[in-house]
């Protein structure tokens, strides 16, 4: 019951946003740069859940040296990529293709195969 209970924040506080919480957009490729992580766009409330799923479960790690979070870039490899969330996926399906990390007290949606970063979310959105 007690890991019940932040599916079930997660959920109202979803349900609680109303029209503001419309799907997020299926990732879609660049193709003008066919290496390009996916885009995929997530509402302010999607965008908050993910960071308060992620920063509870993921071990924050330090930069490595000469690497910025930004996206586009590639995570090194001495970061740990974890599985998204079967809760967040759940909640929004378009999140499924990406694994998340925490660098810098930052979430960001990777995608896998390439550790490119596709989206980084901080604390203050």
């Amino acid at each position: 019951m007690r890991r019940c209970l932040p599916v079930l924040m997660l959920a109202a506080a979803l349900a609680i946003v109303g029209p503001e919480s419309a799907p997020a957009q299926t990732p879609a490729q660049d193709t003008q740069n066919p290496g390009a992580a996916p885009r995929v766009t997530f509402t302010d409330a999607q965008r908050h859940t993910i960071y308060q799923s992620v920063s509870r479960t993921q071990k924050n790690h330090a930069a490595p040296t000469g690497f910025r979070v930004s996206i586009g870039a590639t995570l090194p490899p001495g970061v740990d990529l974890a599985p998204m969330p079967d809760t967040l996926v759940t909640l929004m399906p378009e999140a499924k293709p990406f694994a998340v990390a925490m660098v810098e007290k930052q979430v960001v949606l990777v995608e896998p195969e390439s550790r490119r970063v596709a989206v980084v979310i901080t604390a203050n959105e």
